[in-house]
């Protein structure tokens, strides 16, 4: 009885820890341009995340959601007029 009520705490704190912190396991992968001209990546929980926290961010971009190969394939492109 004992190591049923451990085995149950123990599977309702893991659920509390999962929701609690939902930002570890929804991180999402953006691109950025840096100050150079590069197009880069950066992963992050929210959009907000990444422009906060993207290294070296042009002062002028913006952040966009890389969803699947296709979107990746921007990634170490340079772009002009930065």
């Amino acid at each position: 009885m004992m190591k049923d009520m451990k085995t149950l705490l123990l599977g309702a704190l893991a659920l509390v820890a999962t929701v609690a912190v939902p930002g570890i396991s929804m991180a999402a992968t953006y691109a950025y341009v840096n100050a150079s001209g590069e197009v880069m990546t950066v992963e992050a929980s929210t959009p907000s995340q990444a422009l906060m926290t993207a290294p070296n961010i042009d002062n002028h971009s913006g952040v966009m959601l890389v969803d699947d190969a296709s979107d990746s394939a921007i990634v170490g492109d340079r772009v002009g007029g930065v």
